[in-house]
C-alpha cells in the first residue's frame, strides 16, 4: 500500500495467528556473531551487523559480512557495551542500531549497564557507574572510501568515548593507515524517574533501539520509553517525536495485568514511508506523529520492511508492488519459548504466507532486491540465516 503522506512504519510487539505456512530453503550464513542485534545492506554484495559484544564490557562492535561467502570481519570494535540483567538474565548490551548512507554510518548504542533491575518491575542507576560514558547514545562515523575491502578495522578506545562524550571529533586509524571520523550526534539520558509507591526513588531504563533518517534528522525508536525521538544530525537537539501507550493484554487476566507496553524495536524508511518493530505494524505520520495501524495480529514482531516495486521476490511470488511486506517475529509465543517466524504480506489486509517458522531469537533482516534472498540475525546463536 503506498501511502499518500510521508509515513513512518512501525512495528510492536503482540499475538499470533497460525496460517499456511510456505516453507523455503534456510542455511547458515554466518556464525561466531556477538550478540547480533541489526543488520543492513551496504555496498560490494556486502552486510553491517550491529553486535551488542561479549560479556567483557565496551566489546560492541560492527561487523563487514560477504553476502556471497558469509566472511566476517570487524570494521569498528570498542564500542559501548556493558553486561545488563534488566531483561532477567545476564546478558550483553551494545550496539544495538545502524544506519548507513553512502559511506556515513550511524550506530545507535543501548543503555549498556548504566540501569540495573532491583526488584520486580523496578530499576535503578547502576551504583558502580557505567561501563562507557556514551550509553544511550548516536555516533556518527564517516568511513573510508572503499571500506568493504578493508583488510584491518578500526578500534574505539574507552579514551575515544570519554573525548566524544566530551564533544570532541575522533580520528580512528586501523593498520593500514587509513582513518575513520567519529563524532557524537546526540547523548540522550540513561533513565528518567518513574516513582512507585513502595519505590520513590526507582528510574525507567531507556533504551534506543534502531534508527532512521529523513531529511536532517535522525528518528531514534526508545523500547524503553516506548516512544520514537527526532534527533538533529548537525546540532544533536532531541524531541518527542511520537509515543505509543500500553495497550490492551489479549491474555488477560489468563496472562499478566490488564495492559502491555509496545516496546518498539526497529524503525526503516522506504521511499517516502519508514517501517519499524510493536505487536502490529504501525504508519507514523512524519508531519504529525500520529500513528494508526497498518498490520494487526503479530506475535513480538521486532522488524518489518516494504518490498517495493523494484524487488525480485522469493521463488513463487512473482513481481511485487509497494502493497508487499515482509513481517519478522522474535517468536510466535514467547511464554512457551516458541521459534520466531518470517512472514509475507501482498497487502497489509491479505491473509499472511508463514515463509520460515524455526527461526531461534531473530532480531533483524535485509533483503537483496536483485535475487530476492533474505538475511536474518539470530540473536541467541549469533548466526545469519541465509533464505532463498
Amino acid at each position: 500500500m503506498f501511502l499518500k503522506r510521508i509515513s513512518f512504519l512501525f512495528a510492536i510487539s503482540l499475538l499470533v495467528f497460525v496460517v499456511d505456512s510456505q516453507s523455503q530453503t534456510t542455511s547458515v550464513l554466518t556464525a561466531g556473531l556477538d550478540h547480533p542485534n541489526k543488520l543492513v545492506n551496504a555496498a560490494n554484495n556486502s552486510m553491517l551487523v550491529a553486535e551488542s559484544g561479549t560479556m567483557t564490557a565496551n566489546t560492541g562492535r560492527i561487523s563487514l559480512v560477504d553476502a556471497l561467502t558469509g566472511h566476517r570481519r570487524t570494521l569498528i570494535g570498542g564500542l559501548p557495551s556493558g553486561v545488563s540483567n534488566l531483561g532477567g538474565d545476564l546478558a550483553p548490551d551494545g550496539t544495538t542500531g545502524i544506519l548507513l548512507r553512502g559511506n556515513v554510518l550511524y550506530v545507535v548504542n543501548g543503555v549498556g549497564d548504566a540501569c540495573i533491575n532491583v526488584g520486580p518491575g523496578l530499576e535503578s542507576p547502576n551504583p558502580a557507574g557505567a561501563s562507557s560514558p556514551i550509553f544511550d547514545s548516536i555516533i556518527e562515523i564517516t568511513l573510508p572510501g572503499a571500506y568493504t575491502k578493508l583488510r584491518s578495522g578500526f578500534l574505539l578506545s574507552l579514551a575515544d568515548q570519554n573525548a566524544l562524550a566530551s564533544g570532541d571529533p575522533v580520528v580512528l586509524t586501523n593498520a593500514e593507515g587509513r582513518s575513520a571520523v567519529a563524532r557524537l550526534v546526540a547523548n540522550l539520558p540513561d533513565y528518567r524517574p518513574e516513582p512507585r509507591p513502595t519505590a520513590p526513588n526507582n528510574v525507567r531504563a531507556s533504551h534506543l533501539f534502531g534508527v532512521e533518517m529523513f531529511q536532517g534528522d535522525l528518528y531514534v525508536v526508545d523500547a524503553g520509553w516506548n516512544l520514537i525521538h527526532k534527533v538533529n544530525i548537525s546540532t544533536g537537539s532531541e524531541s518527542i517525536f511520537a509515543t505509543f501507550p500500553n495497550r490492551p493484554n489479549p491474555r488477560f487476566p489468563t496472562i499478566g495485568g490488564p495492559f502491555i507496553e509496545s516496546v518498539p524495536d526497529a524503525v526503516h524508511r522506504v521511499g517516502n514511508t519508514l517501517v519499524a518493530g510493536v505487536s502490529e505494524i504501525r504508519s507514523i505520520d512524519l508531519k504529525t506523529g500520529t500513528n494508526e495501524g497498518l498490520i494487526p495480529n503479530l506475535t513480538s514482531a521486532i522488524d518489518v520492511i516494504q518490498a517495493g516495486t523494484s524487488s525480485v521476490s522469493l521463488k513463487e511470488f512473482a513481481a511485487v508492488d509497494e502493497s508487499a511486506y515482509y513481517t519478522l517475529e522474535f517468536s510466535t509465543n514467547m511464554l512457551a519459548g516458541a521459534l520466531g517466524r518470517l512472514r509475507y504480506y501482498s497487502d497489509p489486509t491479505s491473509t499472511p504466507i508463514d515463509l520460515v517458522n524455526t527461526l531461534v531469537t531473530p532480531t533483524s533482516f535485509v533483503r537483496n532486491d536483485e535475487t530476492g534472498e533474505i538475511f536474518i540475525t539470530n540473536i541467541g546463536p549469533g548466526t545469519i540465516t541465509k533464505v532463498h
